[in-house]
């Protein structure tokens, strides 16, 4: 067992290195780890997977960045230590490094997945603990497998599903693996959500900080919707906003992103004090100084926040005060240290938002509404009344912009949906230079499978990028 736990986390820093001998590997395998042989080492490799995904390369930090400048809510200052510039401007190229850090980030979590998938049935222990381990690996594959079809692939909403997707890797070995279709990759997120729900049956709605059957039942909304599946979508998020799940009152919104584990909460990752803190790699710094401070918030994004709306404590000015720019205050501090978060990946308002959307592609404008109006009275904000139906899916995108700003939500709620990001604050001198519209369907929207995939791995380059 310590060999293995050893090793996973040497590959993990290994692959970082570019003179690793890792590198000369496809990044979706790594070499054949020793089979967990007992329970405690099932548990103890679950708890390094999750430690995987809280990584800088990943929830950490440049995930969510990388999603969230590709789109209208913020800029990135023209004085700025030269971060997440290639996403802003959606101008990378094949040895592009955040891209590539994400790509093995997140394949380094599915591969620690799948050694606890493979070996766990094999182990003698508690069938009820085994089966909440191999749930919750199952649960860890489906997001990473989720969140490299994002980034690396065509929407299905928009292709059927018949683009290049990513590599799938069901095992922890080393093999060359051609990419699957986007309908091929879905079909395996949705297979280990539906296992990972039945396994997790007894993992309920108090379980914050590990998967639980809401949170696999949260992602399946949110696949489902991006695939194009809305009735399923709906059905799986009905399901968690009936669970017992609270959104947070007006009162708490100020308070709820520096607080980890509340009742609005499905899925969290818990960063805990001095031990996890990634120091000036904290999310925070990248907007606030005496950190970073590069990244501002649009006009764009602060006109559509009324008096009203209890998300204006989110938004500050920023710090020098002498221009009147504003700075997003989410990830402000956490256990009194700047800048650190403890990332809400699913929560209740999600789910209002899913179902709202997918009632809004069904043509059921009231049902949508309803849904957007429970959200929003929580959010100290009127009701809305007297919406057309050819307007509901454009009140729902906007609802969900100042809901998830700052959380990478943004991009992909209008790629999906077939809509160009529209920067009408641009070209100004306190940003860098970048694009005023990014067009949907361009090739400019997908990240480039990474050169070092590539050198041993020769799969189909996105286009736009080469072969």
């Amino acid at each position: 067992m310590k060999k293995y736990i050893i090793g996973i986390f040497a590959a993990a820093v290994l692959l970082q290195a570019c003179t690793s001998k890792l590198d000369v590997k496809p990044s979706n395998s790594l070499e054949q780890g020793e089979a967990l042989s007992d329970l405690p080492g099932i548990q103890s490799a679950l708890a390094g997977t999750y430690d995987l995904l809280q990584k800088t390369e990943y929830y950490g930090r440049n995930y969510w960045l990388m999603t969230e400048v590709s789109g209208d809510n913020v800029y990135i200052a023209a004085k700025n230590s030269n971060r997440f510039i290639s996403s802003f401007k959606r101008e990378y190229n094949v040895q592009d490094a955040d891209v590539e850090d994400f790509w093995k980030a997140a394949y380094k979590a599915i591969l620690g997945a799948n050694n606890i998938i493979n070996s766990v049935d094999a182990v003698t222990g508690d069938q009820e603990a085994k089966n909440i381990a191999k749930g919750e690996a199952l649960f860890i594959r489906a997001l990473g497998y989720s969140d490299l079809v994002n980034m690396f692939a065509k929407p299905y909403r928009n292709t059927n599903g018949s683009q290049p997707g990513v590599p799938v890797n069901l095992k922890f070995a080393v093999t060359q693996t051609p990419r699957s279709s986007v309908a091929e990759v879905y079909a395996q997120i949705i297979a280990d959500l539906t296992a990972s729900k039945k396994l997790l049956v007894n993992v309920g709605a108090e379980t914050k900080f590990h998967a639980s059957q809401y949170a696999a039942s949260a992602l399946l909304a949110r696949v489902y919707l991006a695939k194009g599946d809305d009735q399923k979508a709906i059905d799986e998020a009905t399901s968690v906003i009936n669970a017992g799940f609270t959104l947070t009152a007006p009162a708490g919104i100020a308070s709820f992103y520096s607080t980890a584990g509340t009742p609005e909460e499905i899925f969290t990752l818990r960063f805990t004090g001095n031990a996890e803190d990634l120091g000036s790699d904290n999310i925070g710094q990248m907007y606030l100084k005496p950190g970073y401070g590069d990244i501002r918030v649009s006009p764009d994004l602060s006109a559509t926040l009324t008096a009203a709306d209890k998300r204006n404590a989110l938004i500050g000015v920023f710090s020098d005060g002498s221009t009147g720019e504003k700075t997003n205050l989410k990830f402000a501090s956490q256990d009194g240290i700047a800048g650190m978060h403890s990332p809400k990946l699913l929560r209740l308002a999600e789910m209002y938002l899913i179902r709202a959307e997918a009632y809004a592609h069904l043509n059921q404008g009231a049902k949508a509404i309803a849904d957007l109006n429970t959200l929003r009275v929580q959010r100290g904000l009127p009701q809305l009344s007297g919406i057309a139906d050819k307007d509901v899916l454009d009140n729902v995108l906007a609802e969900s912009r100042k809901e998830f700003m700052f959380e990478g939500h943004r991009y992909f709620d209008l790629m999906r949906n077939g809509k160009d990001v529209v920067r009408n604050f641009c070209h100004n001198l306190l940003e860098i230079t970048a694009p005023c519209t990014i067009t949907a369907g361009s090739p400019i929207t997908l990240c480039p499978i990474p050169q070092v995939e590539l050198n041993t791995n020769p799969i189909e380059q996105n286009a736009g990028y080469g072969n």
